[in-house]
């Protein structure tokens, strides 16, 4: 018989939560972390922080922000998506495809990182650039992963 789709969109996981509710949870909190980190950087480019011990700050918040995103990836690799192409392979090409934004993101973030490094003797004008273009790039990937992936998510029960 055919399971009610309602009741498996709101089937909780681990911990009494539905995972495709947590993907969205642990995506706005890294939403929020980046933000934080974009204001920070563009802050110390309009000279609206303080000078000192700015770089290190920012190398700082920076590894946290790349270090949460790139765990959060680590688990989707090596624990989510093996897990949703066992469950629904009707998924494989939005997880390949998945898996692609994954390496670009990482390249992105590398390019970032170097940017953040010696941001005294960056560009003001490249730094906003990356920044920007990194920003829409995690929006746009984290809201495709949560359209095609969370009622999937929602669905399994572990």
């Amino acid at each position: 018989m055919a399971e009610n789709p309602v009741n498996a969109s709101t089937r909780p996981g681990p911990g009494g939560a539905a995972l495709g509710d947590a993907l969205v949870r642990i995506h706005d909190d890294l939403r929020v972390r980046l933000a934080a980190l974009r204001e920070k950087v563009l802050a110390a480019l309009d000279g609206r922080a303080p000078a000192q011990d700015l770089g290190a700050e920012l190398r700082e918040h920076c590894a946290a922000v790349c270090g949460a995103l790139g765990e959060h990836h680590d688990n989707e690799e090596t624990r989510g998506f093996p897990l949703l192409a066992r469950e629904a392979p009707g998924l494989a090409p939005v997880l390949g495809r998945l898996r692609r934004e994954h390496v670009e993101v990482e390249r992105a973030r590398r390019s970032l990182q170097a940017l953040l490094d010696d941001l005294g003797a960056a560009d003001p004008a490249r730094v906003r650039a990356e920044l920007d273009r990194i920003t829409a790039r995690l929006d746009a990937h984290f809201a495709y992963e949560e359209d095609q992936l969370r009622e999937a998510l929602n669905g399994i029960s572990l």
